[in-house]
């Protein structure tokens, strides 16, 4: 792939988020006489359209459509880290029409913010962890020629107050592990957050930041442009997704092992056998011949946890990101 200016960069996202509105449609049509054509499912993604959960959703309301037999609408409600579109289904009516698409900045905003308008643990009902993914420290060429964590330690400290991270938002997982690294390494990076993945992304290609940690659907389709380089991998061990990319536990940090998820969550009071429907229907969706390599392509591992499980591991990751929060001292 050749270089990108910023107007080039700009058409390519468009187009890559037009290419996925078309795919699955905004409006995912259900099968051929469905008794249920006249009732809308609503699938609402906290983020803003063209980002790694936005072409998610959008891949498993397609699936889901005909599985279900319904017609599933997706709507970008980004906006106050997640909180916006997570408040608009926590009052939606519990009857599995409407749902949620969302990460772990679920558990995180009940750390970062003095008050919601929500409780996530209570309000909310796991149904199904979709994917799972770690995060890649991505580096700008243009203003490091490092190839490790140490070799940007060493660029950073040799050139105080000459670098920034980018993250997706104020408390997002790339603002916490950003920040996390900072006060691990004792550097001084400015925090620098942007609106989506796909800002991040251009900020970095432009040489604006030094570095951001991000998702590889958003930094896979840039890495051959030259501009960026990827130096780090969150997680327990290396992906086979970049197998030359050493984890930040092998570089010599800790705090940086917990995984990246997406999942579907469903309004407090949702009936249990429409939650398992749900649940079973997502599950035969990401098992599906064709969506497995798609899944793969995005740099994303299918999940498939049994509700109960999942819950299990919501409550895991909540005493981890506390501690984690408190320590790295963000605060929204």
């Amino acid at each position: 792939m050749p270089g990108f200016n910023r107007r080039q960069f700009n058409r390519y996202i468009t187009h890559a988020g037009l290419t996925s509105l078309l795919g699955a449609g905004t409006l995912a049509s259900a099968a051929p006489g469905s008794s249920n054509n006249a009732s809308l499912m609503r699938l609402i993604v906290p983020f803003a359209p063209g980002g790694g959960g936005d072409v998610l959703g959008r891949l498993f309301a397609d699936k889901l459509s005909i599985e279900l037999d319904r017609n599933i609408i997706v709507e970008n409600k980004p906006g106050g880290s997640t909180t916006i579109g997570t408040d608009f289904v926590v009052k939606s009516k519990p009857d599995g029409n409407t749902i949620l698409l969302t990460i772990p900045l679920l558990i995180q905003t009940y750390y970062l913010f003095k008050k919601l308008p929500y409780d996530p643990f209570n309000d909310l009902l796991p149904i199904v962890d979709l994917v799972k993914s770690p995060l890649w420290i991505a580096v700008s060429t243009q203003r490091t020629a490092a190839t490790n964590i140490a070799e940007l330690i060493k660029d950073v400290k040799a050139n105080p107050n000459q670098h920034m991270y980018g993250s997706i938002g104020n408390g997002s997982t790339s603002h916490i592990l950003g920040n996390h690294l900072n006060k691990s390494a004792q550097l001084d990076m400015v925090h620098v957050p942007y609106k989506g993945s796909s800002q991040v992304t251009l900020a970095l290609m432009a040489g604006e930041i030094t570095s951001t940690i991000l998702d590889l659907v958003t930094l896979g389709p840039m890495l051959s442009t030259g501009k960026i380089r990827l130096i780090g991998v969150t997680g327990l061990e290396r992906t086979p997704l970049t197998p030359d990319v050493p984890t930040l536990k092998e570089q010599g940090f800790s705090g940086f092992e917990l995984p990246t998820w997406a999942g579907f969550f469903a309004p407090k009071g949702t009936p249990v056998e429409i939650i398992k429907k749900l649940h079973d229907a997502s599950i035969k969706v990401m098992n599906m011949p064709d969506v497995q390599p798609r899944l793969k392509d995005l740099g994303y591992v299918a999940g498939g946890l049994s509700t109960a499980d999942f819950q299990k591991q919501l409550v895991l990751e909540k005493n981890r990101w506390a501690s984690l929060i408190k320590d790295s001292g963000v605060e929204m």
